[in-house]
């Protein structure tokens, strides 16, 4: 991995064109905070009421608002099978739902000062992980072989742009829309999509692409094949090599931006891995060992004290936040989660 500039002034002027390429939260440009500490963050998860809802971590008290949606909204129920959540730059919350299967799952816009829904549109089959760049949304349907394109109102700007089968997330970086897939597939594939006019290109792996991330090195894509992560060419979207992370637990089901230069591979739902990336090469840290039957359902870093936010969930259901330091990976505090199946993890900054 040897994308390293050594002059400052190319440096600067491949960091300014990586800026401008991404205004989505997983890649070089990190959540912008405007300026401000952390306030809080949400969680989305199911609830025992058999709908969608999320909780709400208050950073500054140090406690947990459960169901917050249904709370606000006595009577209103947001649709079954949360999918992901998003804070945008517009201060919404953009939420999918799956639905049930056979039938349109439902993307929200959500106010999260009043928790109130602005908007909603049933759309898809099982609309799941999705990117937001500058006026667009492009949602994965993860029951089909498509993906849908919204803009920031909820209109659907293009109803299909077919990518292969079982698409299950996006990533928007280097002006594409990079597809990933669910591991049960015989799709083995990343689909890449021009934001101009959605055509579509593919790039083939060992594995079913899981997950994938960006950075100043390239796009980090894991994959159904063992602990191996591959780099991929911001220019060309070539295959440019690939490192194994040292874990037993398989495979890499997620990947999370933490900086220019690192990020977290989660390995089998189990263990945590720091992964720097030094001239050239990618070295492996395991911070946060397998905890006897707790499995790691979703984690997101936040750069202003250097934490990773975890939530784990054990075989009974027990879903805890954890948030440990991004370096040790020591526990610096938890608190209980309600609700089944947490998703996403998303940080507020006002």
């Amino acid at each position: 991995m040897n994308k390293f500039t050594i002059y400052t002034i190319i440096l600067t002027a491949t960091l300014s064109i990586f800026i401008t390429a991404c205004n989505d939260s997983t890649g070089p440009t990190i959540i912008n905070n405007g300026g401000n500490a952390l306030a809080g963050a949400y969680i989305l998860y199911y609830s025992s009421a058999t709908s969608t809802d999320y909780a709400y971590y208050d950073a500054v008290k140090d406690s947990v608002t459960d169901f917050v949606f249904s709370s606000n909204n006595p009577g209103v129920k947001l649709n079954v099978n949360p999918g992901e959540m998003k804070l945008n730059s517009d201060r919404k919350l953009y939420i999918t739902t799956l639905g049930i299967p056979g039938n349109n799952g439902t993307i929200y816009k959500i106010d999260p000062l009043t928790n109130y829904v602005i908007d909603s549109l049933r759309f898809g089959s099982q609309p799941n992980g999705f990117a937001i760049n500058n006026d667009r949304i492009v949602v994965a349907n993860s029951g089909s072989t498509n993906v849908t394109v919204l803009d920031l109102d909820l209109n659907i700007v293009k109803d299909t742009v077919e990518t292969g089968a079982v698409p299950d997330g996006v990533l928007y970086g280097f002006n594409k829309y990079i597809v990933y897939r669910r591991p049960l597939n015989s799709e083995l594939s990343l689909a890449i999509i021009d934001e101009i006019n959605y055509g579509v290109s593919k790039l083939n792996f060992p594995g079913v692409p899981l997950d994938a991330i960006y950075n100043v090195n390239g796009i980090f894509v894991s994959t159904t094949y063992n602990t191996t992560l591959y780099r991929i060419e911001s220019e060309s979207f070539t295959t440019a090599d690939s490192s194994i992370v040292p874990s037993i637990f398989q495979p890499v089901n997620d990947v999370v931006f933490r900086t220019q230069n690192s990020f977290y591979a989660i390995c089998g739902s189990r263990e945590i891995w720091l992964a720097e990336v030094q001239t050239g090469a990618v070295n492996y840290t395991n911070i946060f060992p397998a905890l006897s039957d707790l499995y790691i359902r979703a984690a997101e870093y936040e750069q202003n004290a250097n934490e990773l936010y975890i939530i784990g969930s054990t075989f009974s259901g027990v879903n805890t936040l954890m948030v440990i330091d991004g370096t040790t990976g020591s526990l610096k505090r938890s608190k209980p989660i309600a609700g089944f199946g947490p998703s996403s993890i998303v940080f507020r900054y006002f």
